[in-house]
Formats: C-alpha cells, structure tokens, sequence
C-alpha cells in the first residue's frame, strides 16, 4: 500500500517492517441468525486482539458489539495492520475499538493501516473507533477500500487529534495520510476521498484549512437515496465557539459526508454521536444509547 507522499520514510526501523507482533490482523464476518445478528467468523494475529461479539446495547438488544484491542501499546515504527470486515445478507454490527490509537514518533519508517469492508444486501454496520492520536514525529497512512450493496447502510467514523495537549504538541507530526474509496458489487466506483496533512509544508491551522480548531471528524454515511436525504435534512450545519459541522453529498447519489472540527476530542465525540443517533434512528428505527461515561 506504497504511497507517492510517504517514499521519503522507507528507511527499515531497528525492528524490521512487519516482523512479529508489528503485522497485526483483524478478519469478523457477521451472518443474521435469526432476529440477532451473530459474529461467525473470527481471525486475529497479535498485537490485534479481539475476544467476542457482546450484547449490551439497550435500545438494540440483537445488535453484537466488537471490541478491537491492542496488547502492542502504540503504533510504532514499521507497524502494518491489516482489518477485515464482512457482513452478510441482512446482518448488522457495532465495531469500536478499546481506547484511543496513538502513533508513537518515528526515525526511520512509518505505520499503515489497511482496512476492507464489505456489506451485502440489506446489511448495517457502524464502526465508530475511538480518536486516533498522532504524537511528534509520526508518519500515519491508512487505506479503506468499501464494497457496499445499494440496500446496505455503513456508518463509518473516524477523528483526529491535532497531538497530546497535555505535552504541548499541535500538529507536531510528520504526516497524515487517509484515503477512503468505495465501490458496487459490480465494480461501479463510488467515490475517492484523500486528506493528506504534513504541517511542515501546509499548517492545519491556516484559515481555510483548520484554523484555531485542533480535532477533525470525518463520518461515511453510505446508505439509500430515501435515507440520506432524510439524515441531510434533519443536520443543520452549525457554527459555534466550540465546534463546526456541516454534511455534504457524496458522488453517484451513495450517501453523506459529515465533517466536525471543534477544540477538544469529547466535544467532537458526543456531537459524532448524535449525528449517528440520527442515522441509527433513520435507517433502523432505533435510537442510540449514551456512551459510556468513561469513554
């Protein structure tokens, strides 16, 4: 998954790209059993954890919930991960992941990660990790390819810290990049989104870019043209001291884009959750709970 714009950290770390407990993998297949929604396929090679699908959520008594673990601490120099998701004929699920994604600094390489998921007819998926963080000094590439069924629904999140505040950091790492794309089962493309970011050589906090604010959400809602229509005009834009947000069209009438900047991660996260509530709420006639408090 070789990118133009991270050639210049090739360089092999101390401890070489990939070597044991720096390839981590995650492959889940759901199925529908029934009136639940069950985790029958299950793959996962260290430092990746992931332990069972739970059935915790009030307002979805049928919805599993996956956990994605790590027992490798950081992202670190030469990481490569690999995360696999599949859902069947009308199956649904809840992925997150356990706490936060920091990318620790690096001298040599970078870490990527590269995602696949694929939805079939009348699926429903909503992956919501927590925010990723990017410290001094790291290189971040990540690359999600999406094979989604027009009848399927993918709610699909992902924030980004400006660095760790309490050290002082605001954009002190090398580079981000993030790259989104999807396509039909028949191959039709969708659409390709590309957020690259390198402070060095164009500051997030220039106005047009970020400006003052130092978190960035992205939300996917891929979904049918009743529902997205439904979910756009139910989410006025908002401009406020504390947090921007506004949603857009995707191309080929698949869905919105939802974007949200404001200057603190749990401001973000809960407004992020509201807008999925919406969603969840639209497509499924379901609300979705508070998060948990510790989270």
């Amino acid at each position: 998954m070789m990118r133009r714009e991270i050639q210049p950290y090739t360089r092999e770390p101390r401890m070489g790209v990939g070597t044991v407990g720096k390839q981590g993998l995650v492959r889940l297949c759901f199925e529908r059993d029934g009136e639940r929604s069950i985790l029958r396929h299950l793959e996962r090679r260290t430092p990746l954890i992931v332990q069972q699908a739970l059935y915790f959520d009030p307002e979805w008594a049928e919805l599993p919930c996956v956990y994605i673990l790590s027992s490798g601490g950081p992202n670190v120099d030469g990481d490569r991960y690999e995360q696999h998701f599949t859902l069947g004929v009308d199956a649904f699920a809840h992925i997150s992941t356990g706490a936060a994604t920091k990318i620790a600094p690096m001298r040599y390489n970078y870490s990527a990660l590269q995602q696949t998921f694929r939805l079939e007819a009348g699926a429903y998926l909503e992956y919501l990790p927590e925010p990723v963080i990017p410290c001094r000094g790291s290189r971040f590439l990540s690359q999600t390819s999406i094979t989604i069924s027009p009848t399927a629904t993918l709610l699909y999140a992902e924030t980004f810290l400006c660095g760790r505040r309490h050290s002082g950091e605001r954009f002190d790492y090398d580079i981000l990049s993030i790259g989104v794309s999807a396509r039909r089962e028949d191959g039709r493309r969708l659409f390709a989104d590309k957020m690259i970011v390198r402070p060095d050589k164009d500051h997030p906090s220039r106005l047009g870019r970020m400006s003052e604010y130092e978190v960035i959400a992205n939300v996917l809602v891929l979904t049918s043209e009743r529902n997205f229509m439904h979910i756009y005009s139910a989410c006025e834009p908002m401009i406020g001291a504390d947090l921007v947000a506004a949603a857009t069209f995707l191309p080929n009438d698949c869905g919105l884009i939802y974007r949200v900047l404001g200057h603190d991660s749990q401001t973000v996260k809960r407004h992020v959750r509201r807008f999925c509530s919406v969603v969840r709420l639209t497509v499924k006639g379901r609300a979705m709970a508070d998060d948990f408090p510790w989270r």
